[in-house]
């Protein structure tokens, strides 16, 4: 009789999904999966850092709306300014309002 194992490995940080952007906040969750992803944090290790809890992390990059602190504190544990997340996630919906048009 041979003995199989089962090893449980948790999945990559960054996970294989691409986030939607078809709203302001579903942007903004976009551009913070990315800076996370980045720096190859977990959203555990994020949510530490940066004093929330895991679950307001991962509701956020799903499309949650932030509150300006937290916005605040994850652009200065990334080393970025709050304009640039909000201008990236706006050119983020740009580029998907650019993508549907041409699609027609």
């Amino acid at each position: 009789m041979s003995s199989a194992t089962t090893w449980i490995v948790s999945k990559s940080v960054g996970a294989d999904k691409t986030r939607e952007s078809d709203t302001l906040a579903k942007a903004i969750g976009a551009e913070l999966t990315d800076l996370r992803r980045r720096r190859g944090w977990s959203q555990q290790k994020l949510a530490d850092r940066i004093g929330y809890d895991v679950s307001h992390v991962r509701q956020t990059e799903m499309g949650g709306n932030p509150s300006l602190e937290y916005l605040q504190a994850v652009a200065t544990i990334f080393d970025v300014s709050l304009s640039e997340i909000i201008v990236s996630a706006e050119r983020r919906i740009n580029k998907k309002s650019a993508e549907s048009i041409l699609d027609h």
